[in-house]
């Protein structure tokens, strides 16, 4: 694999994140800002985190984002600013999952061995975007928070939730799942997990195309193109 350094970008929550990573998955730099968009602060973020590192976009192996679900926003301006800056120098595009980078950042955590790990982003309308992860899999849901946590009910698995989802519903998790099941507050989907992933994909020669690639929003969003009325 190139040992060139990579950089990875998650917009996927409402605190943008960037990080630079060596080749053999070590932090060189990252930076992270909390705010209500993120199209006034990603970029600044990135030439943060590029200056700390030492290196310039040219200089970079490739790029990797957080391709969601999370927010409709914030996931197009990262996948914006990803995409910009790969296009010009020609860098690939790696994409990751944003629930597989939480699910990353739980088990960094060192939860209980065994443990079922389930990402648990807000989704808004009363809901989370969730997966199970570890002791068994699932694709990604978005539903109520009564329901997930009847689906952790119907396994045999001690279960550890995280994320956005899991803080703004915490009350409900708790008391159904009891106080070890939710780990409050934890900083992802980190940037740091998303490159890691992403180094994984590239060593595989994985790659996703700059022109066609998009966002995994999780449902669809609420402004659509109206219909032309028929005459």
């Amino acid at each position: 694999m190139n040992e060139r350094p990579l950089l990875a970008i998650e917009t996927s929550v409402p605190t943008a994140r960037v990080a630079v990573l060596d080749g053999d998955g070590s932090v060189r730099a990252r930076a992270e800002k909390t705010a209500a968009r993120h199209s006034s602060n990603l970029l600044k973020l990135c030439d943060e985190a590029l200056g700390a590192a030492g290196v310039t976009v040219g200089e970079l192996a490739a790029i990797a984002c957080g391709a969601g679900p999370g927010s409709f926003t914030g996931l197009r301006v990262g996948l914006a600013v990803a995409k910009g800056l790969a296009l010009p120098t020609a860098l690939p595009l790696v994409l990751i999952s944003s629930l597989e980078a939480l699910a990353q950042d739980l088990l960094d955590l060192e939860g209980p061995p065994g443990a079922l790990v389930v990402p648990c982003l807000d989704a808004g309308k009363e809901q989370v975007y969730a997966r199970f992860f570890g002791a068994a899999t699932s694709e990604d849901w978005v539903l109520e928070p009564a329901v997930l946590i009847d689906r952790i009910r119907g396994t045999s698995y001690t279960a550890v939730l995280g994320g956005t989802g899991a803080d703004r519903y915490r009350e409900r998790f708790t008391a159904a799942l009891g106080e070890a099941a939710v780990r409050a507050q934890v900083p992802g989907p980190s940037a740091v997990s998303v490159g890691k992933l992403a180094l994984e994909r590239f060593r595989r020669g994985e790659t996703d195309d700059l022109g066609r690639a998009v966002p995994s929003y999780g449902r669809p969003p609420d402004i659509t193109t109206p219909k032309r009325n028929r005459l």
